[in-house]
């Protein structure tokens, strides 16, 4: 075995176990004009790869020089469908064929160094694979007829391409913070027994589509006695979530407008908040006696003005979750 450079070289007699890349006059790859020449596609560890060959050698890169020597690269391919920040941690061999001995010449990383490719960084290999000296010098059995082969071993270590990374932000003062519900022809709705708001999000976070929930008449023990109101997260964005197990967190104030004296607006500050998800899921959050009936309909109290009832929900602190 030939160790120089943090590259190791040794022949064996068991052939590549994932792809062999054959090419015929060698020689005329020069009339294409083409710096390199790529196989087709090939699958190993559940991912799409090809075999770049720099028939001149790699020119010039940050890592190496390929100059007077023969490169050979391996490329993941077909990644447009990994995450955001994906990366395959990989061991890998590659191959050149030597047809006097009937052997494979392996060249890999010296002590089974891994490679990480990634959406910045597809392609690694070996730009002084094999001087092209050595390399087309027919007693060395790698070029027999203008003809050789080079192949590829591989193996993934770790694989963050198929999972899923996701970062959790504690925002503190939302943009946006302030969802505004007017509530027109107040009266004919209090035979309702709920209303909703539209949607809204915050921070325009995927878990954060939320609706305001109100009980013209009360919910519950409440139920002709106060008027009830809730933050309600949608049950669609609570299935999504099941997966991950995860709590959400959200702290906000509940709001009635004084629309007489805005100094006068009727609040409850709730408290830190989690949703759990699953069986023990909580979609609702707010208060059931979140304002009497009395002090609602008096005229003199400014909550109920022009049979108009205006809604806030002011958000203070809430989390959210971003793939990265």
């Amino acid at each position: 075995m030939d160790s120089t450079a943090g590259v190791e070289r040794l022949k064996r007699d068991i052939p590549p176990a994932h792809f062999i890349f054959m090419i015929r006059s060698f020689s005329l790859l020069d009339e294409t004009g083409n710096e390199k020449h790529e196989s087709g596609v090939f699958q190993a560890c559940d991912k799409k790869w090809k075999l770049c060959v720099y028939p001149k050698g790699k020119k010039k890169q940050a890592d190496g020089d390929g100059d007077g020597h023969i490169s050979l690269y391996l490329e993941i391919v077909d990644t447009n469908d990994y995450p955001r920040g994906w990366e395959v941690h990989v061991k890998f061999s590659l191959f050149v064929y030597d047809y006097v001995q009937d052997k494979y010449l392996t060249v890999q990383d010296a002590g089974g160094k891994v490679r990480r490719f990634h959406y910045m960084k597809t392609q690694w290999g070996f730009d002084q694979l094999l001087s092209l000296s050595t390399f087309k010098d027919p007693s060395n059995g790698y070029l027999v007829d203008d003809t050789c082969a080079f192949g590829a071993e591989i193996l993934v270590v770790s694989d963050a391409a198929t999972k899923r990374r996701e970062c959790l932000s504690m925002v503190k003062d939302p943009t946006s913070k302030t969802y505004t519900w007017r509530i027109n022809d107040f009266t004919s709705k209090k035979n309702q027994n709920i209303i909703y708001s539209d949607e809204f999000t915050i921070e325009g976070s995927k878990w954060n589509c939320r609706k305001l929930m109100l009980y013209p008449s009360g919910d519950g023990s409440a139920k002709g006695k106060h008027l009830s109101l809730f933050l309600h997260l949608e049950s669609t964005d609570l299935s999504n979530l099941k997966d991950h197990a995860r709590k959400l967190f959200a702290r906000y104030r509940l709001r009635i407008c004084n629309q007489l004296k805005s100094s006068e607006n009727h609040e409850y500050l709730v408290r830190p908040v989690f949703f759990g998800v699953g069986s023990s899921a909580v979609s609702n959050w707010g208060y059931s006696n979140f304002m009497s009936l009395d002090q609602l309909d008096s005229a003199t109290k400014g909550f109920l003005v022009n049979d108009t009832l205006i809604v806030e929900a002011e958000f203070i602190m809430v989390s959210m979750f971003s793939d990265f």
